[in-house]
């Protein structure tokens, strides 16, 4: 089926690929806006060759029951529908990545698995943690994501963080959770979210990974 967004995509500048790392995996954002949107964008070429998307979640699943259940409800949510094959190329470069968000072994355990994608990728290293979790958690994800060391820019590439969900319940929770992620990642690589305000869509990722 020819693609009708083909001519716009070729007069566009090819972004690089990067690792996806989604905190709260199991959840209803992952399944009906964030999965479903880097979908659309695969369906579109736009989605660049050899990103890899990890969830990181509590429950104890495989990489196929993850990707199965993020099927099942991609077929429900797609905007462009569901292609059984584009799914299957797309869903290969899903994993699931199962620990507890205090658990320091788990984000250790996560600093081998991106080391190894980059291995795998010849070297590159650009990432993109995304916090989907709720929100108690934010503090726990970012000082783990900061001991494990995986914030730190590689030469060359880039390591960013969308908070995603109300980004403080007042003033002055607000300002310790700027305070937190300041301490992790610098503002230029910081992406706020708040989806009571602002739709989650490919628009988002397409400004990130470029």
């Amino acid at each position: 089926m020819k693609n009708p967004f083909r001519k716009d995509l070729e007069s566009r500048s090819r972004p690089e690929a990067c690792t996806v790392v989604i905190f709260g995996a199991t959840g209803d954002l992952t399944h009906r806006k964030l999965i479903p949107a880097l979908y659309n964008l695969q369906v579109e070429g736009a989605l660049p060759a050899g990103v890899k998307i990890i969830g990181f979640a509590r429950r104890e699943k495989s990489d196929a029951e993850f990707r199965l259940g993020l099927e099942q409800v991609n077929k429900k949510v797609s905007r462009s529908g569901h292609d059984e094959s584009i799914w299957a190329d797309y869903a290969e470069n899903i994993h699931y990545h199962q620990s507890e968000f205090q658990d320091a072994g788990g984000y250790a355990r996560l600093a081998d698995r991106l080391d190894e994608i980059d291995r795998e990728r010849g070297g590159s290293g650009h990432r993109l943690f995304y916090i989907a979790s709720a929100p108690e958690y934010f503090d726990d994800i970012l000082a783990n994501i900061k001991e494990a060391g995986i914030n730190h820019n590689k030469k060359g590439f880039w390591s960013r963080v969308i908070v995603e969900k109300p980004f403080g319940t007042n003033l002055p929770t607000a300002k310790h959770l700027n305070k937190v992620v300041s301490k992790t990642f610098s503002e230029r690589d910081t992406y706020r979210i708040d989806h009571y305000r602002v739709k989650v869509c490919e628009c988002h990722f397409r400004a990130l990974v470029e």
